[in-house]
């Protein structure tokens, strides 16, 4: 059986976090590194700085000019001090600085200190880390793709794989059923409908039933299913005479009980593979000498088929239309049969409704707008 999930993508996701934490610590050290580095940086040329002030308060102090123009910046501010710590002259502003102390010779203004100041700003860092960023996501995404590709491969192939033994099976299939079928009418007509007869009609019957599902499943891209107006009331009439052999193997009989007229358009071959593999898993998991009921009624604007058989039950109707799933393994089945009724039924605007209860059997509502 394929599993039912194509890719356990927990695995994928936990692989990507993996990623995404490896990245992040270099990415710490990065930080760390580039804070360190801006304020060595920083501090060097507040030092450069503050020694052209410095040299230019000398220079003055030993000249003769009268006017000083004290250094002005657009990267620093600076200020200087008396002994006293008390302000002599200040281009300083309310501000986060990073400054340095700079101790003053003898000079003209009889200052101190000089403090040269440097605003604080992470705009590079900033930038860096979101260039830093972008790159890391962009890994982590080409890792990320890569991963999927790899992971999902083995099952595509593994489908395709599928799909061409599906096809080459039904190939070989369909001359086989045709001939045992015409053949067992044929002894049916030489010596009655003895019980090995009616058996063996059964099963090349249920054979039938999954080898349209197989059909359908390979074709249902490349074929077109035109809708026609259908007459339901006869239609469910002829699937359920097509059940009779299967139904007489079982020693079971069908209750029905169908409103007369009921029209519909719809598509024959899509509506026959609805209500033939319902009518198919009713016989199948219910036990001999039991009943299956179809009833087929109007209710308001809409058509309300219900298909109920006294089987084993659901034990998860949440699954029962996932592809492959096969609700008891001992029956066989490809696991198709349910999914392909969804499908036609979503597709359709059908409503599904399905109810069971363990050991009492299981029903199956469609209603069809």
């Amino acid at each position: 059986m394929v599993s039912k999930r194509i890719v356990d993508f927990k695995y994928i996701f936990l692989q990507v976090a993996i990623l995404i934490l490896i990245a992040t610590i270099p990415m710490h050290f990065y930080i760390n590194s580039e804070l360190k580095n801006e304020v060595l940086q920083d501090n060097l040329e507040l030092q450069i700085y503050a020694q052209k002030v410095a040299n230019k308060i000398y220079k003055f102090s030993n000249s003769n000019q009268v006017e000083f123009y004290f250094p002005r910046s657009n990267v620093f501010a600076s200020a200087i001090y008396d002994k006293n710590d008390k302000v002599i002259f200040s281009l300083l502003k309310n501000s986060k600085y990073r400054y340095v102390k700079y101790r003053l010779k003898n000079n003209v203004f009889g200052a101190k200190i000089l403090i040269v100041a440097k605003k604080i700003s992470y705009t590079k860092i900033i930038l860096n880390v979101l260039v830093l960023l972008m790159i890391i996501s962009l890994l982590v995404f080409l890792s990320s793709f890569f991963i999927i590709q790899h992971s999902t491969e083995p099952y595509k192939k593994f489908n395709i794989y599928l799909e061409n033994f599906i096809k080459d099976a039904m190939h070989e299939m369909k001359t086989p059923i045709g001939v045992i079928l015409l053949n067992l009418d044929g002894l049916g007509s030489m010596y009655g409908q003895n019980k090995m007869i009616k058996r063996a009609k059964s099963a090349l019957k249920n054979m039938m039933v999954v080898y349209e599902d197989l059909e359908f499943f390979v074709r249902k891209s490349v074929v077109e299913h035109p809708k026609i107006d259908i007459n339901l009331s006869k239609f469910c009439e002829e699937r359920v005479e097509f059940f009779m052999d299967l139904l007489n193997s079982k020693d079971m009989k069908i209750i029905q009980a169908i409103q007369k007229d009921i029209h519909i358009i719809f598509s024959n071959l899509e509506l026959s593979r609805v209500i033939d593999n319902t009518i198919s898993n009713a016989i199948k998991y219910s036990k001999n000498g039991t009943s299956v009921y179809l009833s087929l009624k109007k209710n308001n604007q809409n058509i309300v088929l219900e298909i109920k058989d006294e089987g084993k039950g659901i034990k998860d109707t949440n699954r029962i239309f996932d592809r492959y799933y096969r609700g008891d393994k001992i029956s066989g089945g490809f696991g198709i049969g349910l999914s392909i009724v969804k499908k036609i039924c979503d597709k359709n605007s059908v409503y599904i409704e399905v109810k069971s209860e363990p050991k009492k059997g299981s029903s199956f509502v469609f209603v069809f707008k």
